[in-house]
């Protein structure tokens, strides 16, 4: 009777310490899954409002450019129709990285034109931008760090069985490609004839 009882307290300890491990575990994936999706919402909240200065920013460029170039200015804009639409994170994020591959093609047009640069309407909003696409980036930091952490969590023993059972879901990095590729050819007309 006596090792019964025994035997009855040791496997009520063990079932207690991994009662408290698998609930530790738990309650640090919950906590790196808050921090991912704090900084996406952050992301989503510095999208909307680059998405929102893009027809101010390309309309004024606009006025400036000829045929060729307004290509350039097109792209940026259906990449930021495609950005409203998106519905999953990884379609927000290729839609996004479409849009600043777009925004930073466009820096060639402005090249093209030093009158732009002139225009106050264009300096103001231009300023906004760039504040903006530099908070951007620092909270996709952030945010690529913080997926970091979680993957490896969720790949490390025990935590991927805590993972597996509790239905941990992953999340996409916010990788960006191609960002600052443009067209050489956007421009080279005009470039030559000057």
């Amino acid at each position: 009777m006596k090792k019964i009882k025994i035997i009855g307290v040791i496997i009520l300890i063990i079932t207690a310490l991994s009662s408290f491990g698998f609930f530790s575990v738990y309650n640090k994936f919950v906590k790196l899954d808050e921090g991912i999706k704090s900084s996406w919402t952050q992301i989503e909240n510095y999208l909307y409002r680059i998405s929102n200065i893009v027809p101010r920013y390309t309309g004024i460029i606009h006025a400036y450019s000829n045929a060729n170039e307004r290509q350039v200015l097109k792209k940026a804009g259906d990449a930021r129709i495609r950005l409203t639409w998106a519905k999953t994170q990884k379609e927000k994020i290729a839609a996004a990285n479409d849009l600043l591959n777009a925004l930073a093609g466009i820096q060639g047009v402005i090249e093209m034109h030093p009158s732009i640069r002139e225009n106050s309407a264009f300096i103001k909003i231009s300023d906004e931008l760039a504040i903006i696409e530099n908070s951007l980036n620092i909270e996709k930091k952030d945010y690529n760090e913080m997926v970091k952490k979680y993957n490896q969590k969720k790949r490390q023993v025990p935590y991927n069985i805590v993972a597996f059972i509790a239905g941990f879901k992953d999340f996409p990095y916010f990788s960006s490609l191609d960002t600052g590729k443009q067209d050489p050819k956007i421009g080279m007309e005009e470039k030559i004839t000057k």
